[in-house]
C-alpha cells in the first residue's frame, strides 16, 4: 500500500501562517523598536568589539526583530539581519536594515565562513536545538581567531527560580521558552566553538555583587565568545545534561 497523496495539504505557506499567529497570541507589543532598551548589552557588545580591535566587514543579527539593536551596530561594521516574523522586518527595514525573512529554528540559510560576527540576542531560549544552532553559528562564521559571536539568553536555573520550583512553580512562565540555561550548560557551548568567552550579568543580584557566584545569582546573561575554533570534536550532549 502506497501513502495516499491526497491526504497531504500541500500549503508550505500554512509554516508561516501559524508563526505569525503564535506572535501575534504571545507580544503584548509588536512594535519591537520600542519594546526594550538593549543598551546595555550593545554597549557590551561595542566596548569587547574596541577592546578586542575586531573589524566586521559583514555581520549578521539572527532574530533582528525590527532592527533596533542591529542598526546600534553600525557604527561598529556592516550589518544584516535575519527573522522569522515578517512585520518586525518591515520595521526593520524601515530603519535601514538590510534583512530576510527566514526560519532558522534548526538550520540556517546561510553559506559558510561568510561572516565576521554574529549576533543571538534573546533567541536560543525559544530554539528546539540549542546546540543545533551553535554548530551552525560556527559554520557560516570565518575560522578566524577575530570572528566573534555575541548574545544573550535569560538563566533560569538561579537561585530564585530553583527556589520557585521547590515550591511547586515552573521553572519559567514564558511559553515561548523551549529551553532553560543554566550558567555552566552556556559557558560549556560557547567555550566548545570558540576559544574565548567574556559574560556580563544583566540582571540578577550578581548584577550590584560581583563575588557571587554565575550559576545561582544571573537571571539574564549576555555573551562575547571569540575565536571560531578550525577544528571542532563532537560535542557529548550528556555533559549538558
Amino acid at each position: 500500500m502506497e501513502f495516499p497523496e491526497e491526504l497531504c495539504l500541500s500549503k508550505p505557506e500554512r509554516k508561516q501562517e501559524l508563526l505569525q499567529w503564535y506572535y501575534e497570541k504571545h507580544h503584548e507589543s509588536r512594535d519591537y523598536g520600542e519594546a526594550k532598551d538593549d543598551s546595555k548589552k550593545v554597549n557590551f557588545f561595542k566596548s569587547c568589539l574596541d577592546k578586542y580591535q575586531t573589524k566586521v566587514d559583514l555581520g549578521v543579527d539572527l532574530g533582528c526583530r525590527a532592527g533596533t539593536l542591529t542598526k546600534q551596530m553600525f557604527t561598529h561594521g556592516n550589518w544584516i539581519g535575519m527573522d522569522v516574523d515578517t512585520v518586525a522586518l518591515e520595521q526593520a527595514r524601515d530603519k535601514g536594515v538590510a534583512c530576510r525573512q527566514s526560519d532558522f529554528a534548526i538550520a540556517i540559510d546561510l553559506v559558510d565562513d561568510a561572516f565576521d560576527a554574529v549576533i543571538l540576542t534573546e533567541v536560543l531560549e525559544h530554539l528546539p536545538y540549542p546546540i543545533v544552532t551553535l554548530k551552525e553559528v560556527h559554520r557560516i562564521l570565518k575560522k578566524s581567531p577575530n570572528s566573534v559571536f555575541m548574545g544573550s539568553v535569560p538563566i533560569d536555573y538561579h537561585f530564585h527560580r530553583r527556589f520557585a520550583v521547590f515550591r511547586g512553580k515552573r521553572l519559567t512562565m514564558d511559553p515561548t521558552h523551549l529551553h532553560s540555561f543554566s550558567y555552566n550548560e552556556l559557558r560549556t557551548i560557547l567555550l566548545h566553538f570558540f576559544d574565548e568567552v567574556e559574560f556580563l550579568p544583566m540582571r540578577g543580584t550578581k548584577v550590584r555583587y560581583d563575588f557571587l557566584p554565575w550559576d545561582h545569582f544571573v537571571r539574564d546573561i549576555a555573551w562575547f565568545a571569540k575565536g571560531a575554533k578550525e577544528n571542532v570534536d563532537e560535542i557529548r550532549i550528556e555533559v549538558l545534561q
